[in-house]
């Protein structure tokens, strides 16, 4: 299963959009995660027919005021994933520790790290070319029986980082 990741669009719904357009196209995603900021980005998607899992961001009144969670977790292909946008502020150790996978945002920065068996990625952002002095970008996961592939891809489409993983009974642990 093919798995969009995106974060932080911050009302750029056409940067959204184009991305989105990419995934399903060219990737086959079937799965689009947001990882926060802005909340009804979304919205714009409407048309897609994609499965969304999505959480707020800190600038989303929904997720100061508690009326939407701030975390989400689901089951893909045997694996946990949770969705956060801050890792800092909405995840406790407990929490991050029961995951397979980790989605996160808020940094503005791509990240891909294998820990403790387990897979933590930040598409980075779409909120503009480049934000916060890093570029904008974006993730697909490809979750097979036995491997977990993250990837994440700059505004022309090009690999900025790439992670093989094996599962394994005891998580997630990089290919040699």
């Amino acid at each position: 299963m093919k798995i969009g990741v995106v974060s932080d669009t911050h009302r750029n719904t056409a940067m959204l959009s184009a991305v989105v357009e990419w995934l399903t196209t060219r990737q086959g995603i079937s799965l689009l995660c947001h990882c926060g900021d802005d909340y009804g980005d979304l919205r714009a998607l409407a048309d897609s027919y994609l499965d969304v899992l999505q959480v707020p961001g800190i600038y989303d009144s929904g997720y100061r005021d508690g009326s939407i969670p701030a975390k989400v977790a689901e089951t893909v292909q045997g694996l946990r994933l949770l969705l956060v946008h801050s890792r800092e502020k909405d995840l406790t150790e407990a929490e991050e520790s029961a995951a397979d996978i980790v989605l996160h945002g808020h940094t503005h920065r791509h990240e891909l790290v294998s820990r403790d068996g387990r897979l933590v990625m930040n598409p980075g952002h779409l909120k503009a070319e480049i934000d916060k002095q890093a570029p904008a970008t974006f993730g697909c996961l490809d979750i097979q029986d036995r491997s977990v592939t993250a990837v994440i891809y700059n505004l022309k489409h090009a690999v900025v980082e790439r992670m093989e993983l094996m599962r394994a009974e005891t998580g997630l642990y990089r290919a040699s």
